[in-house]
C-alpha cells in the first residue's frame, strides 16, 4: 500500500492512494506541497471534471510521467508546472482552449468514492465549492 491522501468537500472525505509508480516525481511533489486549501471549480471544457490549483509548490514538475488526456472518475491528475489538478465525477478528457491536452496521474480514489463524486457532480450546477487535501492518517 502506497501513501494516501485525504479528499474533503463539504464535509465529504475521500481516501486516494498516490500514484507513485506511474509518477515517482509528480506524486513527491504533491505529497510535499500538503496541505492543499483552495476553491473547487467546474473545467468548463473537460467534460464531468472539476479542477483547483494546488499552488506554487508544484511548479518545478515541469514535465510529464506516463501522460494520459482521459481523466476517470476519482482519479487526479495534473498539468505540468502544477498550474490545475483535475479529477473526473464522469467521463472527462483534459480540454484547454487549444483542444486536447496530456496531464500526469498523481492519485485514485480508493475510499469513499461514489459519495464524495456525488459532491463534486452537484458543484457543476452549484458553482464553486472548498477543497482540502490532506496527507491521511497512518
Amino acid at each position: 500500500m502506497g501513501r494516501r491522501i485525504v479528499f474533503e468537500v463539504e464535509g465529504v472525505k475521500a481516501v486516494a492512494e498516490l500514484q507513485e509508480d506511474l509518477s515517482p516525481k509528480a506524486t513527491a511533489a504533491f505529497w510535499d506541497a500538503l496541505p492543499i486549501d483552495t476553491k473547487l471549480m467546474h473545467a468548463k471544457w473537460s467534460g464531468e471534471v472539476s479542477f483547483f490549483r494546488p499552488g506554487p509548490g508544484l511548479a518545478k514538475i515541469t514535465e510529464l510521467e506516463n501522460p494520459v488526456c482521459s481523466i476517470y472518475p476519482g482519479t487526479l491528475v495534473m498539468r505540468p508546472n502544477g498550474t490545475e489538478a483535475l479529477m473526473a465525477y464522469g467521463v472527462g478528457e483534459y480540454r484547454w482552449g487549444i483542444g486536447t491536452d496530456y496531464t500526469t496521474r498523481i492519485a485514485r480514489i480508493v475510499e469513499n468514492a461514489q459519495p464524495f463524486l456525488a459532491v463534486l457532480r452537484r458543484m457543476h450546477d452549484e458553482g464553486e465549492k472548498q477543497i482540502k487535501v490532506t496527507r491521511a492518517e497512518t
